[in-house]
């Protein structure tokens, strides 16, 4: 268990930083001028914390003003600040100490210049500067209260400028006025008031290192706020009585919140593109506010949030949710054209308030979809396994794909549809047209149904979920790679146009076949031939390869594990993680490798119309390492029902020695906890070398986490470089299924080797545990709970006939027959 790391946020480490106006500080608790002072609580709590320092003459000097550049690099430094604006004002060069931070905190919006285009970092703060700085820097605005500065005798002479910022933090108690009941906003702000403002506006736990905390058993309760500052943290088993903040110092790293509960707000200003956690926790209002680039929140489990406010780009999963989910998603009229936002799963009431955006719904449920009149030019892109209960149009819009619309209120002119609602109404005061595939319609206001075939998806076959759709066919790999973990373990057949694409949905004229785009990664005709060597394209980093797509569009060269949303290809090549090129039907792209690193990749083609292309073989491509590049690991995919794990290097592997047998003798393994020893195979255990791949197979697996470890000598590359560092990988199989015995039309009896959810799904369903909960609950599926080691029973009375899968969630699978 990880030690609970906790501190004060925003602590004011007055540790005098390189400027004229502070001395040197040393670590002094023997100041002098503090007892008796009206802040001497604070400043002795912080002197014994450390976060403030006494002068070599053994005072605090706390009557003393701070200056706007003290402030500012004090905060970014506790807040984790990394990000940075170009900056420009006439007083500031590149040159002076407090540059760097003054750009961090414009980054931040906490702070600006002033008309004259200064900044004044070496002027003294006036408490009215302080509490715009705090508002910001909390998000708060003038809808918290700016009554509440009624409350000083001299609130009619605060500036209107400052005026929403100091009633919002009173109305919250961060500030206070004098005893004669003045706010005295010009006044300049000691260190001794702004320690207690600061203290008082974020006084919060924080944790800025990655790790586990709260209790594994129970609630912790934390009366203030909290406050993540570093990646790899996660939360579990807390009541937060304040509000959280997810600091941009995440960076594009990962946080987990386990059973947390937020009475206050979510503020998410880091995380990345498969960040934010969320896992049977309730949280008041969730506000996605990053600066840069994109945010990815995965909700599960029991998991409730009542409001996500989106102020920028964002992706949002509630695949596995199996409690009330997202009550409603407002994206704000703040955001820019053609920010991309994805949303997948459930969701009740989605309002879009933005111009020019690009909405994509892969998959799940909407029950109302609101497109406000000032969001014209908005596009929909709505995947077959999609389905939008309600949608209202206020404004010109696009909507792509083959989702399942039942019903359409269209209140503005121009709307068009690649595929018909079910039912199609004119709002009030309009006398719309609305174009579904491809034909020109004049919308009704009697709700009935339109005549449009709502298509069925491209009539493609079901592809088993049970290997998450993706290569290799495992069906019970429990999760892990090589299935793809951000989608939900559903297959990457195309998400955004049902294999049905468009004809150009604005040229009124017959409807025609909606194509979905093929991409490809041909053999040959590379600038730098490619080898293909067992089922698989190769390439070196550097190489330059070529692809096709039969449509004009967009190709992407990304990494195998991205999840097909539109949103995420263009953020994973923004990132210079992959490589997009814009063709004509049937071009061959030439793709540089330049730049990328040594891992699988695959092609995926999206067309004019936002369908994307589904899934196939000839679209992989593994990109090794430059030959002057150090061997070393780079992937593991673990085979739950196989018993294997496939170790994956950066380039193609030899022994390291003269056998296979002396190979498998210096490799150590332990399960989890123990110690790992070399010589604890069993015999019959199997490691085999596969191109870039050390295949090991268990005679007799593990229960539970268990650990891998290979010396420096073991392996090495082509030219004889040995690994370069000792290689550990961690891996567990999840819960082992055997299937005892069927019964026709009874029962099948199953025993897992530990406790494990176990469901009964017909091939061809979705494999999310919402998706399969939703199933049991409908009578479609079923669900027990085994223990270890014991048989149990579960009925298929009421099935129908066909193939089944039985999964032990997590773990391994088994299929059956239902006659």
């Amino acid at each position: 268990m990880f030690r609970t790391m906790k501190r004060h946020a925003i602590v004011l480490l007055i540790v005098c930083l390189m400027t004229s106006g502070w001395q040197l500080a040393y670590a002094m608790d023997n100041t002098t001028d503090r007892t008796g002072h009206w802040a001497e609580t604070q400043l002795s709590a912080w002197l014994q914390k450390g976060f403030i320092q006494g002068y070599e003459d053994g005072s605090l000097r706390p009557n003393q003003s701070v200056k706007r550049g003290e402030l500012v690099a004090l905060i970014n430094r506790t807040q984790g600040l990394t990000e940075s604006a170009d900056i420009r004002f006439a007083d500031l060069g590149k040159e002076h100490w407090s540059y760097v931070d003054v750009a961090k905190a414009v980054k931040a919006g906490y702070i600006e210049g002033y008309e004259d285009n200064s900044i004044r970092v070496e002027t003294n703060v006036s408490r009215q500067e302080l509490a715009v700085m705090l508002a910001r820097l909390l998000k708060l605005g003038a809808s918290e209260s700016a009554k509440a500065v009624t409350k000083f005798k001299d609130g009619a002479s605060i500036a209107d400028w400052s005026r929403s910022a100091i009633g919002a933090l009173a109305a919250k108690g961060i500030i206070d006025g004098y005893e004669d009941g003045s706010f005295r906003p010009a006044v300049m702000v000691t260190r001794a008031e702004a320690v207690v403002m600061l203290d008082r506006a974020m006084s919060a736990a924080i944790y800025h290192k990655a790790g586990v905390f709260g209790p594994q058993n129970g609630t912790e309760t934390i009366k203030g706020n909290v406050v993540v500052t570093a990646p790899g943290v996660t939360l579990r088993n807390m009541s937060i009585a304040g509000d959280l903040q997810l600091a941009e110092g995440i960076g594009e790293g990962d946080v987990t919140l386990q059973n947390v509960t937020v009475a206050g707000k979510t503020q998410i200003n880091g995380g990345g593109a498969n960040s934010v956690h969320i896992e049977g926790s309730v949280l008041a209002q969730v506000i996605v506010d990053k600066k840069n680039g994109l945010v990815r929140i995965a909700a599960g489990g029991t998991t409730s949030i009542k409001e996500v406010l989106v102020l920028s780009g964002v992706i949002i999963e509630t695949g596995d949710v199996t409690g009330t989910g997202i009550d409603t998603v407002t994206v704000s009229e703040s955001l820019p054209k053609e920010t991309k936002i994805t949303l997948a799963g459930s969701f009740g009431n989605v309002q879009l308030l933005a111009s020019g955006l690009l909405v994509e719904v892969p998959k799940g449920t909407i029950a109302k979809l609101s497109v406000g009149s000032n969001a014209k030019d908005t596009k929909l892109v709505f995947g077959k396994e999609s389905s939008i209960l309600m949608l209202v149009l206020n404004a010109v819009t696009s909507v792509f794909g083959q989702g399942d619309i039942k019903h359409a209120v269209i209140n503005a002119i121009g709307i068009v549809f690649e595929k018909a609602p079910g039912k199609i109404e004119n709002g009030s005061g309009t006398g719309s047209s609305a174009g579904a595939g491809g034909t020109s319609s004049t919308a009704t206001d009697n709700g009935e149904d339109s005549t449009a075939d709502p298509g069925n998806g491209g009539g493609n076959p079901p592809i088993d979920p049970g290997n998450g759709g993706n290569p290799p066919t495992d069906p019970g790999n429990g999760g892990n790679p090589p299935t793809d973990p951000g989608n939900g373990g559903n297959p990457p057949t195309d998400p955004g146009n049902g294999g049905n694409p468009p004809t150009d949905p604005g040229n009124g004229g017959n409807p025609g076949q909606v194509t979905v785009p093929l991409a490809s990664l041909p053999l040959g005709g590379t600038v730098t031939e490619s080898v293909y060597v067992g089922g698989q394209r190769i390439a070196t980093v550097g190489d330059s390869v070529y692809a096709t797509l039969d449509q004009a569009g967009t190709i992407y060269l990304v990494p195998g594990a991205t999840s097909r949303y539109l949103t995420l290809l263009d953020y994973v090549v923004e990132q210079g993680k992959g490589i997009r090129k814009q063709v004509n039907a049937g071009e061959k792209a030439i793709l540089s490798t330049a730049g990328l690193v040594p891992g699988d990749y695959i092609v995926v083609g999206v067309n004019g119309s936002y369908a994307l292309s589904a899934y196939s073989g000839d679209q992989e491509l593994r990109l090794n390492a430059p030959a002057s590049t150090p061997l070393a690991q780079n992937s593991l995919y673990v085979y739950s029902n196989s018993k294997m794990i496939d170790i994956g290097f950066n380039k193609p592997i030899q022994n390291g020695f003269a056998t296979m047998e002396a190979l498998k003798a210096t490799v150590s393994y332990a399960t989890y906890g123990g110690t790992v020893t070399s010589g604890t195979y069993a015999i019959n255990d199997t490691l085999e070398i596969r191109d870039n791949v050390l295949r090991i197979t268990f005679a007799n697996a593990p229960v539970g986490p268990a650990k891998i470890e290979l010396p420096v000598n073991a392996l090495k590359d082509s030219n004889g470089a040995p690994l370069a560092a000792k290689t550990a990988v961690e891996f567990d199989f999840g819960p082992s299924l055997t299937v005892r015995k069927e019964t026709n039309g009874s029962n099948v009896t199953v025993v897992t080797d530990r406790a494990a959810e176990v469901y009964l799904y017909h091939r061809g369903a979705s494999l999310t545990k919402a998706d399969l909960e939703r199933a049991v609950t409908v009578g479609s599926a079923r669900k027990i709970q085994t223990a270890a080691n014991t048989e149990a029973a579960m009925s298929t009375v009421g099935l129908p006939a066909g193939n089944y899968l039985i999964v032990a969630w997590g773990g391994s699978s088994a299929s059956v027959i239902i006659p």
